[in-house]
């Protein structure tokens, strides 16, 4: 029998100690000049001002829960006072979740729409659930495109993710949605990872010899650029 010896420590005391570090560590490398706002919201309707954003950076989540943010945020979400037996409903609402009834689905444009009725040519839960994704996407970078000024870029860093053994595409739906919406995509760049690294989990349908495990080695970097006014 294994006997531990190590003493725990207070999980809550531990955070609020990391939290300080990390906020004395941002001041000290930081110009007090810049001043940070940090505003909540839904990424699909932004309380922000159009054309009032100079740049853009975000990394979205993965199609169909390949990542599983809740297990990744639960425990923190449990702390700030979140019921437990909330999280599961909470989940639902995520960006990329399973849910597909009383959904605003958008209409996609015609690459990205082939993806989707790919998809759900192999099967219909996982067609919807895709569409469910690329219509929450749409409305994302809808938003992206009002708040940000013209002649300013975005960045989006996002991986691909494997349903029914098919190849969602993401950044080339990605980049399909955006120049529907108007933004410019002059590069798609790859960026390698470790995969010994990641600090996210992976989604409990998932082992380590699934096809999203094998392809978690890359990402891909998309810049989109809001043209300038014609007039």
């Amino acid at each position: 029998m294994n006997v531990l010896t190590k003493k725990l420590r207070a999980p809550i005391k531990e955070f609020e100690k990391r939290c300080l570090q990390n906020i004395k560590g941002f001041a000290n490398e930081h110009s007090r000049a810049i001043r940070p706002d940090v505003a909540y919201g839904n990424a699909q309707k932004m309380p922000l001002e159009d054309e009032s954003v100079d740049l853009i950076v975000t990394s979205p989540p993965y199609a169909s829960n390949a990542i599983d943010y809740m297990r990744a945020h639960k425990f923190s979400l449990v702390w700030f006072g979140y019921p437990i037996e909330d999280l599961s409903v909470k989940r639902q609402d995520y960006i990329g979740g399973e849910k597909v009834t009383h959904i605003q689905y958008e209409a996609l444009p015609d690459f990205t729409a082939a993806i989707v009725a790919e998809m759900s040519s192999l099967n219909a839960k996982r067609g919807a659930v895709l569409h469910r994704y690329y219509s929450e996407m749409t409305r994302v970078l809808r938003e992206m495109y009002r708040v940000l000024k013209p002649g300013k870029a975005a960045i989006v860093v996002i991986g691909n993710s494997v349903m029914r053994g098919k190849d969602t595409e993401t950044h080339n739906c990605f980049a399909d949605i955006g120049r529907s919406i108007g933004f410019q995509v002059p590069k798609i760049g790859v960026r390698k990872l470790d995969r010994s690294k990641r600090m996210l989990p992976a989604g409990t349908k998932t082992d380590t010899h699934s096809q999203i495990q094998q392809r978690m080695h890359e990402e891909y970097v998309i810049g989109f650029y809001k043209p300038e006014h014609s007039w």
